[in-house]
């Protein structure tokens, strides 16, 4: 009787064990860090890059995206990058002032007018580093007018050149 009992126990364990092990080393989806867009990110320590996209026409090109101060004081991206039609290393900068957000190339911000020499479908590298602080490369989609969403962006394509450094 009681080897009866015991098998039956087993038995019963061994089934609630079989139909949920799943959820004992699956991650929780909603703790997964991604980015919900087209663009490329990356968490400085208090600058975020958001949204980063090489955009072009074929003939003129701007890379757009947002930074984000979540901190109370002004800090400094610098963007350094290897300008493709000299073969060169430069450098912008922007400041940003606590809690600002800026934005390159929409919602009336101006793209930025470097030549990374990327072609549409493709990924271009820039470094983005907070003030004196380690670059971390961000890899960068190249997307031209083929999606719709993309369309006005690219005809439109209002830059401003980087000040020389």
């Amino acid at each position: 009787m009681a080897i009866r009992k015991f098998a039956a126990v087993v038995i019963a364990a061994s089934v609630l064990v079989g139909t949920t092990g799943c959820t004992f080393n699956s991650p929780v989806a909603s703790q997964i860090d991604y980015a919900p867009a087209d663009g490329s990110q990356a968490d400085l320590e208090n600058l975020k890059v958001r949204n980063f996209i090489y955009l072009t026409n074929g003939t003129q090109s701007a890379l757009t995206g947002s930074i984000v101060n979540s901190g109370l004081e002004p800090a400094v991206l610098k963007i350094q990058y290897t300008d493709a039609a000299v073969n060169e290393t430069k450098e912008v900068t922007f400041t940003v002032n606590g809690g600002q957000k800026i934005d390159l190339g929409y919602n009336g911000g101006q793209a930025l007018a470097i030549n990374l020499g990327g072609k549409a479908g493709g990924v271009v590298r820039i470094n983005v580093a907070e003030g004196s602080g380690t670059p971390v490369e961000v890899r960068v989609p190249v997307l031209d007018d083929t999606f719709d969403f993309y369309k006005k962006m690219v005809d439109s394509l209002s830059v401003v050149e980087p000040s020389a450094k």
